[in-house]
């Protein structure tokens, strides 16, 4: 079977693309968080595509008990090896297919960790799954792109230099997806190495009837990590939040 595009591109050259996502600013945006929502101060978190761990550390140097999930080794690796937290743990596991069943109180899904697949059933099947990982009652928090701003300010092509690495990226939009193509040059090696990145670009509309088909209510959209209303044309973001229905009495 073919490797998915996720599966090639979470590994060591990742965290070098990516390496201005830092603690401090995982630290930060948690912190703006739960300042701006009104969500629970206390109990059981799922971090659903915790990547290497920013954003679990940061919940779990506030006190909650952290779960970190992410179908990345490497990834995984990594948060284990900073992890100093005795109520943080971390599991191995694909979003379409996570065990946890009525177990948590709060579940995160964050920076644009979301719309990975390439049938919209897949990608509903993720919010199905974070609301059977819910209790009752419980909370999400999904922090993904804005289509349009995206559409609007895509640079189509940038070059930096890091580690020693020339590192080529290119964007565009095709299929519903916004699409994204690295190449990293190493001196070392005789031939580049080529990921591919892929992101649904669901609207506002389509993210909400999803939540609500799976079963959530009160839902609440924001523009940004200040947690700005949303403006469809000129927020960065489209964080959502939302609370999964009480059980019928």
């Amino acid at each position: 079977m073919a490797e998915e595009w996720f599966e090639r591109s979470f590994r060591e050259d990742y965290v070098l693309v990516y390496q201005h996502r830092d603690d401090a600013s995982a630290d930060e945006e948690i912190a703006n968080l739960l300042k701006r929502l009104p969500i629970k101060r206390t109990g059981r978190v799922l971090d659903l595509c915790c990547g290497s761990g920013r954003h679990s550390r940061a919940l779990a140097r506030r006190g909650y008990d952290v779960v970190g999930v992410d179908l990345s080794s490497v990834l995984l690796q990594l948060a284990e090896e900073q992890n100093s937290f005795p109520n943080l743990c971390f599991y191995r596991y694909d979003m379409r297919h996570i065990p946890f069943r009525e177990e948590f109180d709060i579940v995160v899904n964050l920076f644009t960790s979301f719309g990975y697949f390439a049938s919209d059933e897949e990608n509903a099947q993720v919010v199905q799954n974070m609301a059977a990982a819910l209790k009752p009652g419980g909370e999400v928090v999904i922090d993904y792109l804005n289509p349009a701003y995206v559409k609007a300010h895509l640079v189509p092509r940038s070059t930096k230099e890091v580690a020693g690495l020339f590192i080529e990226e290119e964007r565009w939009i095709e299929d519903g997806f916004v699409k994204k193509r690295i190449v990293v040059n190493d001196a070392e090696q005789p031939e580049p190495r080529v990921y591919l990145e892929q992101v649904r670009l669901f609207s506002v509309e389509e993210m909400t009837a999803m939540l609500r088909r799976a079963g959530f209510e009160r839902i609440e959209t924001y523009g940004d990590y200040e947690f700005r209303p949303y403006e469809a044309e000129t927020s960065p973001r489209m964080i959502f939040y939302a609370r999964k229905r009480q059980a019928e009495r």
